[in-house]
């Protein structure tokens, strides 16, 4: 027999001010009373497709197996973006075709994608071109939990078409660069950059590492452990908790410093004579 999803777990970029995260949780319990929703944060930065990307990829493995993650980071609502649900290995994903699912998708192994266009089984005939979250995405994620077969939402579409967003980082001999994923609210500055390529046998705690951001000012990072190991305004390059390398400063706001933002590029050198194309 076929398990039915028994939980939602909802990401979204709404805020706490506005009624948006209610009324889509509603719709979703008029239609699956039983249903258990869980948000993974319903405050997601305004717009930001990379930080929903990030939140998505480092939290949905802590999910049972059969979980729907709905995900509404959704600037191009109501464009020609298509809205989507990608069943993966262990999971259903639904949200815009934007590149917000894509890292967590296709790191569980995607086997199917369904672009949504059956307005049957919208909220209502008359849509609103500005809320796809309540009218479409709240919708297929409440009827997949009641055992609502994807395909029936619409055509079937090569995840090669889809949208991606992808956690790259490039390797040379002694630089890495990457991208900055995401910051959190104490101002600690996540990037696309494996922590294990960094911190190893080769490169040591207490270490300096300079590094740019977009090319431009360099700066330094001194490796450590954890927070409080750093010094007073100093910049620490740690492995975050989810192994990713992450810029911060102990009691302190590496964003502020850095003046910097998601999607800004990082490169990593190394000035200590260690060959990163031999670290992996």
């Amino acid at each position: 027999m076929r398990r039915i999803p028994s939980r939602i777990a909802i990401l979204t970029d709404f805020g706490t001010d506005d009624n948006y995260n209610g009324v889509m949780e509603g719709v979703i319990k008029k239609i699956n009373p039983e249903v258990q929703t869980i948000y993974i944060s319903g405050n997601v930065k305004n717009f930001n497709i990379y930080a929903g990307a990030y939140l998505l990829y480092t939290s949905f493995k802590y999910f049972p197996r059969d979980t729907i993650f709905l995900v509404v980071i959704d600037p191009g609502v109501g464009t020609t973006r298509r809205p989507i649900i990608i069943k993966t290995k262990n999971y259903i994903f639904i949200g815009p075709d934007n590149g917000v699912l894509y890292p967590a998708a296709a790191n569980d192994g995607i086997e199917k994608v369904i672009e949504i266009n059956n307005n049957k089984l919208y909220l209502s005939k008359n849509i609103s071109n500005t809320f796809h979250g309540r009218d479409i995405f709240a919708v297929a994620a409440a009827l997949i939990s009641i055992g609502v077969e994807i395909d029936i939402f619409g055509q079937q579409i090569s995840h090669e078409e889809i949208i991606k967003i992808k956690f790259d980082y490039n390797i040379s001999e002694r630089r890495i660069c990457g991208k900055i994923l995401y910051i959190d609210h104490f101002g600690n500055v996540a990037t696309s950059i494996p922590a294990n390529i960094i911190i190893n046998n080769r490169i040591k705690y207490n270490q300096i590492i300079t590094f740019t951001i977009n090319n431009r000012i360099k700066y330094n990072a001194r490796v450590v452990k954890t927070f409080g190991y750093g010094n007073e305004n100093e910049l620490i390059l740690y492995s975050n908790g989810y192994f990713f390398v992450e810029i911060g400063i102990n009691k302190g706001s590496a964003k502020d410093k850095l003046n910097v933002k998601e999607g800004d590029e990082i490169c990593l050198e190394d000035y200590t004579q260690v060959d990163f194309s031999h670290s992996i």
